[in-house]
């Protein structure tokens, strides 16, 4: 096994070759087949040798989210216990070859190349890393509908689309803080919903009451 075993992605056979040699088990499948459901499988550990893998969450409603999308290198597994919570599956996005390691295997792995198990979780914190951004970025989107639904409100009670209110304001009407508001405001007004702030920093002018209505759609939408 080689010392950066997960960083030679332009290598696969060379990955799965060494993974097989350790005691791995190499599997083809193909695209919308589960792969594994780490609640009733086998302790075990899946590397994604090629293709690409979604990792799904269910929720307790029965709620399907897709929160991740894994590559060559990296990895999803049942050996490390998990907080109870909503459940987790993976399925194949693409044709892809996985290698699977028991909890024994790859427990011999961990303590015989510390490299590899390093490699583990520099992967795994990319991983997070990504989900991280796409969870800000769909709460930011969230914050954005709710901002956009109560400007048009304030707007129609007061029969203009320009409306005099601070983003503290807003906050204070959304039940949220203001750093959030005004990141949305921001979102709004790079989509081409808002004006510019100009010089006047209480006002806040609709420039565009159809895209306006377009993000109060996605906040409708969202169940929210």
């Amino acid at each position: 096994m080689t010392k950066n075993l997960l960083s030679e992605r332009s290598d696969v056979a060379t990955l799965l070759r060494s993974l097989r040699a350790e005691g791995g088990r190499i599997a083809s499948y193909r695209p919308g087949e589960l792969l594994f459901d780490p609640s009733v499988d086998s302790r075990r550990l899946g590397i994604v040798g090629s293709g690409s893998v979604t990792m799904w969450r269910l929720s307790p409603k029965g709620k399907q989210l897709a929160i991740a999308s894994l590559g060559s290198g990296e990895w999803f597994d049942n050996v490390f216990p998990a907080a109870a919570g909503d459940r987790t599956f993976f399925e194949a996005e693409t044709p892809v070859t996985i290698a699977w390691l028991d909890a024994v295997t790859f427990r011999r792995l961990a303590q015989r190349y510390p490299d590899f198990t390093i490699e583990l979780i520099r992967s795994q914190v990319r991983r997070l890393a990504r989900v991280e951004d796409r969870m800000s970025q769909t709460a930011l989107d969230t914050v954005a509908g709710s901002v956009a639904l109560a400007i048009k409100q304030m707007a129609e009670h007061q029969g203009t689309t320009e409306i005099r209110v601070t983003h503290e304001e807003l906050a204070q009407r959304l039940g949220t803080v203001r750093e959030s508001v005004s990141l949305a405001i921001s979102k709004l007004r790079r989509a081409g919903v808002l004006a510019p702030a100009g010089r006047r920093k209480r006002l806040i002018s609709i420039l565009s009451p159809a895209k306006l209505n377009n993000f109060v759609g996605m906040q409708v939408d969202s169940g929210h």
